[in-house]
């Protein structure tokens, strides 16, 4: 249910053409305790480069949208509206979903609109329905800078007509320069520690690192269509000040009123937006995203032998290390939970890998704790392991009714008990009522819970046959 005193949003975005767009919503659905989010309208643009027409940015758009919304937890499209499939400068003044959203939705309550491309889809709803201008509230990303001769800005450039007659009409507007906007700039290697922890960062890290445009050697990504939705949930981040409309018509004649637009010169250091984008998008992923349960044994850590490394398609133990601590934070999140099922290695390599990690004892973590488990479990605790465990351990889900084991060696359990093990480096992964998870049968990857589901499945589909070791 909306909140009343939740600012009323509609993101007006042109999401096919630019990754910005992405970061945008999955942020304004972050800060949902401040924001009404009402509809995501799509705006036309136009790339020669790619032979993308305006009907196809619209397809394209909703397409992106409606990616970028199962992401963030929404699974109803309905909130996204296709815009104009022309523009403004063109006097197309035909209705369109997002039109007719734009004017309904004004028409009832007061609404703010984060204009993150060409200013289309607003400029001909309010040539459309006029008396909507006073409960229409403009964030627009455009313009360069107002002291240039000429803009350069591609939201202006796009659809001049558009912000003309939108300044005109005197309607309540604030313009972020794309010069601000630049302030706000992360690096695929800062996301990728920060961000990409659960399926809203790793989606955004796959935008950055599919961007045409990000091919610097630093490999830097300046966020720019995250201004607007920044300044709308703080706008004391950013300094304003009220300037003539007169002085951001470049190319039409002066108007005399005194039309004044809000224009916005500076904001907070990039720290302070980027500190908050992490958390509030970090914390709103890991909500939405059910935490997962992944499985894996025998990692070895830093003390592969030498005749199991041969047996690898790697070249040493620093190489082994690395590549499995890569390969578990890409699909484990911090707020998953792991069940290492023994002989983990060199516990000091905890510190590297994302989840919560429950660790049952193998045959070698048994020699290292010897006669006193209670200080070798309070010492991996205090390294980062959530527990340790001496023994095996049932997992408190079950598979249709039947309990899951947790143990390093293969175990013989009975028809109503499903074991997972490890250590049998060489043994087939399926046996009679158990399945192997040794790191060397799945990639040197953790394996999903829902994984285990399928085996387990197959494993009870045959379980008259005889089809498995013992």
């Amino acid at each position: 249910m909306a909140n009343k005193n939740n600012i009323n949003l509609i993101i007006d975005s042109d999401t096919a053409n630019d990754i910005d767009d992405c970061f945008a919503i999955a942020y304004a659905f972050a800060n949902k305790d401040k924001l009404n989010i009402e509809a995501i309208t799509i705006a036309p643009f136009v790339d020669k480069k790619r032979h993308i027409t305006v009907r196809d940015s619209i397809i394209e758009g909703a397409l992106e949208a409606s990616r970028t919304l199962r992401y963030v937890g929404v699974k109803d499209n309905s909130i996204i509206y296709k815009g104009s499939e022309s523009f403004f400068t063109n006097l197309h003044d035909k209705t369109s979903p997002a039109v007719e959203k734009i004017i309904a939705t004004a028409k009832e309550k007061e609404i703010t609109i984060a204009c993150l491309g060409p200013l289309t889809n607003v400029a001909i709803a309010l040539s459309k329905a006029p008396q909507i201008k006073n409960n229409i509230s403009i964030v627009w990303l455009g313009l360069s800078h107002t002291f240039m001769e000429e803009f350069t800005d591609t939201n202006y450039r796009t659809d001049k007509k558009a912000f003309e007659f939108l300044i005109k009409s005197g309607v309540l507007m604030t313009i972020i320069p794309s010069y601000v906007g630049k302030f706000i700039v992360t690096s695929k290697n800062n996301f990728e520690k920060t961000v990409a922890v659960n399926d809203i960062g790793r989606y955004l890290l796959r935008k950055i690192k599919a961007d045409e445009f990000n091919n610097d050697d630093l490999g830097l990504k300046t966020i720019y269509d995250l201004a607007p939705i920044v300044y709308i949930i703080n706008p004391n981040w950013f300094k304003t000040k009220a300037i003539s409309a007169n002085r951001l018509l470049k190319e039409q004649s002066k108007i005399s009123m005194g039309v004044l637009v809000n224009y916005v010169y500076d904001m907070l250091p990039n720290q302070v937006v980027w500190k908050d984008f992490v958390a509030k998008v970090t914390k709103f992923g890991n909500e939405i995203t059910p935490n997962k349960t992944f499985f894996i044994s025998d990692t070895h850590f830093s003390n592969m032998r030498d005749y199991n490394l041969e047996k690898t398609p790697f070249r040493n133990i620093k190489e082994y290390d690395a590549e499995l601590v890569q390969r578990w934070n890409s699909v484990v999140s911090d707020a998953d939970m792991v069940y290492h099922i023994g002989d983990f290695g060199n516990y000091e390599m905890i510190k590297h890998l994302k989840g919560q990690v429950i660790l049952v004892c193998g045959n070698y973590e048994k020699a290292d704790y010897g006669n006193d488990f209670a200080s070798f479990r309070e010492r991996l605790i205090a390294l980062g392991f959530k527990d340790v465990v001496k023994d095996g351990m049932f997992l408190n889900e079950k598979f249709e009714g039947q309990d899951i084991y947790l143990t390093h060696k293969p175990r013989d359990c009975k028809k109503d008990c499903l074991n997972l093990f490890g250590h049998v480096h060489d043994l087939k992964p399926l046996k009679r009522n158990g399945f192997n998870v040794c790191t060397t049968y799945h990639h040197f990857t953790p394996v999903p819970l829902k994984l285990v589901k399928k085996h387990f499945a197959f494993i009870k589909h045959f379980a008259d046959q005889d089809v498995f070791e013992n």
